[in-house]
């Protein structure tokens, strides 16, 4: 059984280029974030980024469980390297991310990047034990910085208190697995 989930592991894909399904809607009174402030055109290259660091964490899940040290190590560094802001952006548009971003949260992707460059080191490193320790602390990483500037498509906390439902029991309802009426 092992050895299948294994191998089922190592050829599961997940699209990089697809951008996330959204969870619910957003409200529509949603407060403009940080990336409100940007110009269309580094929105767009920031949501690029955005949905392709989705897509390496995605990618990341079967690598770590088949111990497959070579994507990971591949798959962590483009994360470090960055895809879209650190390879496309201009000096104004830097000028502009600076200025329009908090430094919170700059320091928080700076972080972040710097902890997918420790997951590909532990990875290059055979460093087993390193490795879902890395994992863990960019998902936290994902978690902690979308729990503070939420992306506009998902519903704040507000919001689903006012609908008296909660996002377990929405999940649920939608799998079925409670009944709705």
């Amino acid at each position: 059984v092992a050895g299948t989930v294994a191998a089922s592991a190592q050829s599961h894909e997940h699209p990089v280029s697809a951008p996330p399904v959204a969870l619910t809607t957003a409200p529509a009174a949603a407060p403009a974030g940080p990336m409100q402030q940007l110009s269309p055109e580094l929105r767009g290259l920031f949501r690029d980024e955005m949905v392709a660091l989705q897509g390496a964490m995605l990618e990341l899940v079967p690598a770590i469980v088949s111990g497959d040290t070579e994507a990971i190590a591949r798959l962590a560094e483009r994360m470090r390297a960055g895809y879209v802001l650190a390879q496309k952006l201009t000096d104004a548009q830097r000028e502009e991310l600076e200025r329009a971003l908090p430094a919170a949260f700059l320091e928080r992707d700076g972080e972040f990047h710097e902890l997918a460059g420790g997951l590909a080191d532990a990875a290059r490193e055979h460093q087993a034990a390193l490795v879902p320790f890395y994992f863990y602390k960019l998902t936290e990483s994902c978690v902690g910085c979308h729990a503070r500037w939420p992306p506009r498509r998902l519903a704040t906390s507000r919001d689903r208190r006012a609908s008296g439902q909660s996002g377990v029991r929405r999940f649920r309802e939608r799998r079925g697995s409670i009944p709705t009426g």
